[in-house]
């Protein structure tokens, strides 16, 4: 009888707590991300948000890494068929990695795409080792240094190849604006050989026993063909992406996204609202002339006049695009190929966005006085 006393009031005293107490909803204040920019490959920006406040990148740090690497290449420092040693400094990486042992030699090209494709840590530490002549440290200042040399001193500044938090590397975090990656991004797109890498979903190395699969889960969506992402807990997820759809080749970075799906519908978002407002308008072209003029004395009654440049700009859809000459009502022959003769101006929207002059492509030829005479008969 006392054990029934004894159960009946743990259960009564159990109910008692289970009515009195309320769920507690805590209610996740976390933006959905830090910060974000969109523009093209020539500099123009769309859309952005806290895009020069600088947060930590991860593993975006891996592309002035490549990009480093590759200048070495390049200037003839390295080649990228050398095999790097691979040692406990570089095993020490941490975090994503692909398979490597002490002592064993691993080729750049496949250290680049490990970089670039897997994000693969030990992979970044490798190539900062080889290109920095053994010194990962002074591959760090040819990091800043390159920063420097395009401008983005105070957007990026680096303290490891690869990215990794300050508790597992015991230096400061690699930091950035997403402007700063946004322009970087575009430096990428002057090493072909970068992106030839970076298109890639999947990719073999040492020779062909260790498949690679891409980080970035949007290749192929909305013409994205790169280039790369980033994650620790203190970063969040970031990511610059490349695309080309519609022939605009736009870049779009997002940085501090809460998830990776988060991150990704947000690159999505922004590249939809951008093909849906912008196109990239050709409004000259080289070998289609600009204007066609009367000319007296020649063989021919008119003559075909180019510009010297091809010239295309991404523009609203309803953008009012028009190009207005400056010249001569008519030419005189005899004219030599490459003549000017005179200039136009391409305006969007009444604002003049480009220049150029117009020139003869052929000698015109003045017409001789006994074809003159012959015309007459």
């Amino acid at each position: 009888m006392k054990k029934l006393v004894v159960v009946f009031m743990l259960v009564a005293s159990t109910l008692s707590f289970s009515k009195n107490t309320k769920t507690k909803v805590v209610k996740d204040n976390t933006p959905d991300y830090r910060a974000y920019i969109l523009g093209d490959d020539k500099g123009n920006i769309f859309y952005q948000e806290n895009a020069t406040q600088k947060y930590p990148l991860a593993s975006v740090t891996k592309v002035m890494t490549i990009i480093v690497a590759l200048d070495e290449i390049r200037k003839g420092n390295i080649s990228m068929y050398d095999e790097v040693t691979i040692d406990w400094e570089i095993l020490s990486a941490g975090g994503s990695a692909i398979p490597m042992a002490s002592g064993e030699k691993i080729i750049v090209l496949d250290l680049l795409k490990s970089a670039a494709i897997k994000s693969a840590n030990n992979a970044a530490y490798a190539l900062a080792k080889h290109a920095g002549k053994g010194s990962i440290p002074k591959f760090i200042e040819m990091m800043n240094e390159k920063a420097r040399n395009l401008g983005l001193e105070n957007e990026l500044e680096f303290y490891t190849p690869a990215g990794l938090p300050d508790h597992m590397t015991k230096k400061k975090l690699d930091m950035g604006t997403a402007n700063g990656i946004y322009k970087l991004s575009i430096e990428a797109l002057k090493y072909p050989e970068y992106i030839a890498i970076a298109r890639q979903k999947t990719a073999e190395i040492k020779n062909g026993t260790y498949k690679l699969k891409s980080t970035i889960h949007l290749l192929g969506k909305e013409g994205i063909y790169g280039l790369k992402t980033g994650y620790h807990t203190k970063s969040r997820f970031n990511i610059t992406v490349l695309s080309d759809k519609e022939k605009a080749n736009i870049v779009t970075v997002v940085m501090g996204g809460k998830s990776p799906k988060i991150r990704d519908e947000k690159i999505i978002n922004l590249n939809e609202s951008f093909y849906e407002q912008y196109k990239n308008k050709e409004i000259i072209k080289k070998d289609i002339p600009v204007v066609i003029l009367p000319l007296v004395g020649g063989y021919a009654s008119e003559v075909k006049v180019y510009g010297t440049k091809t010239f295309s700009k991404i523009v609203k859809k309803d953008a009012d695009v028009s190009i207005i000459t400056e010249r001569e009502k008519k030419l005189i022959a005899p004219i030599k190929a490459g003549t000017s003769v005179g200039s136009y101006k391409v305006l969007v929207n009444g604002e003049v966005v480009f220049k150029d002059k117009l020139i003869v492509r052929k000698d015109i030829e003045k017409k001789r006085i006994i074809d003159k005479i012959i015309d007459l008969f």
